[in-house]
């Protein structure tokens, strides 16, 4: 446990420093590197585990680089660009069915590369989006703060009041009384955001963006525990000494990301 918390302070202390003394551009080209990290954990998980091809590997990280820096820079054309690199990847996994004998295993291997394009392409590319709105750089902290305060709450909630499991198949630890704690730590940092921060935007709308947000980042948790059970590992990898991988840190906030900014759009 104190492994975990040096860990994410120092994480959080490295964050905040780039965003104090090189701004936006600063907190884009280190979070750009995360999410290398979890496009490389994913394709480790998934396609190399399932025993894809190299060079199905390599192409599946181009075209999820391509995704996510064209989603962060242009948002406007993501939902083209996704498409577009769903399509190459289905098309070039279909000679992966020609060749194959096991055209079960062929088929898991394209659903796997066709969800990560999402996963750890457009996710967090609607993400770093966040940056080029006014007071974006507010916005892309408040958003990790959201699901990371989720996540401490969940912990400690579940932790002294969980009784009932919440997915015990997926999770073993999660509950339901967790999850509560989870939305609630989410929705008062979403409260402490407009009321300290941004004041302009409405309160009881960031308050409930906040939380519909965080409960997301939850189900995002549960998603990424199940690529980890489907590849018999524990943790993602390990850079975060006592939280795992990049994927084991920012499963939840992957699944948030695009959530809070098109309800941040549309209602805030």
């Amino acid at each position: 446990m104190i492994v975990r918390v040096i860990s994410a302070l120092v994480a959080a202390a490295l964050l905040i420093g780039t965003a104090v003394i090189f701004k936006t551009i600063g907190v884009f080209a280190i979070s750009a590197l995360v999410v290398l990290g979890c496009i490389f954990e994913f394709t480790k998980l998934t396609l190399f585990k399932g025993e894809a091809p190299l060079h199905v590997c390599i192409n599946f990280g181009i075209l999820a680089v391509v995704t996510f820096l064209t989603t962060a820079m242009r948002p406007d054309l993501a939902a083209f660009v996704a498409s577009l690199c769903a399509i190459i990847l289905l098309a070039m996994l279909v000679v992966i069915v020609r060749r194959s004998n096991d055209l079960g295993q062929a088929f898991k291997l394209a659903s796997a590369a066709l969800v990560g394009i999402f996963y750890v392409g457009l996710f967090p590319g609607l993400a770093l989006s966040l940056l080029g709105l006014a007071n974006g750089l507010m916005l892309f902290i408040g958003l990790l703060a959201i699901v990371f305060a989720g996540d401490t709450f969940a912990y400690f909630f579940g932790r002294f009041l969980g009784r009932r499991k919440l997915l015990e198949s997926v999770s073993p630890k999660k509950t339901i009384e967790g999850s509560l704690g989870g939305l609630l730590g989410s929705a008062l940092v979403g409260f402490c955001l407009q009321h300290f921060f941004m004041p302009e935007l409405p309160a009881v709308e960031m308050t409930l963006i906040a939380a519909v947000s965080g409960a997301f980042g939850q189900v995002g948790d549960l998603f990424e525990s199940l690529i980890k059970r489907l590849a018999e590992v524990k943790d993602s990898g390990r850079i975060m000494p006592g939280h795992g991988g990049f994927l084991d840190r920012l499963d939840g906030v992957l699944f948030a990301a695009p959530v809070f900014a098109v309800l941040l759009r549309f209602f805030a």
